[in-house]
């Protein structure tokens, strides 16, 4: 199980899932990962050639963290990221049961 940021580009899940620790919970008992999509996008561009003139806010994207009230994953994301197909490509790529997430439309993570 990670927590990360993520965009959904090309029919693949891209981004940076990593492990956290339970202690790392702020005041409302969640866990949310230091990376923001603004930098890591600068690393993906480099990666990824075919991303060198868009900017990050034009893929749809979300973010994972973790709710240890709840014992449960929560991912905000995009609403066009909503499909069975797409979420199940999400769930894998950060270690996740799909059936134990608790799934967010979240209006930041709106694409341009």
């Amino acid at each position: 199980m990670k927590i990360g940021i993520f965009w959904y580009d090309q029919d693949r899940v891209i981004g940076i899932a990593h492990n956290f620790n339970q202690t790392d919970a702020d005041s409302l008992g969640l866990i949310d990962s230091d990376y923001n999509h603004v930098q890591y996008w600068e690393k993906l561009r480099v990666e990824n050639s075919h991303l060198k003139y868009i900017e990050y806010e034009e893929i749809p994207r979300g973010r994972v963290i973790f709710n240890t009230k709840k014992d449960q994953p929560m991912i905000y994301m995009d609403s066009k990221l909503f499909k069975t197909s797409i979420a199940k490509k999400i769930a894998m790529f950060f270690e996740l049961y799909f059936n134990q997430i608790i799934w967010k439309k979240d209006p930041h993570y709106r694409t341009k």
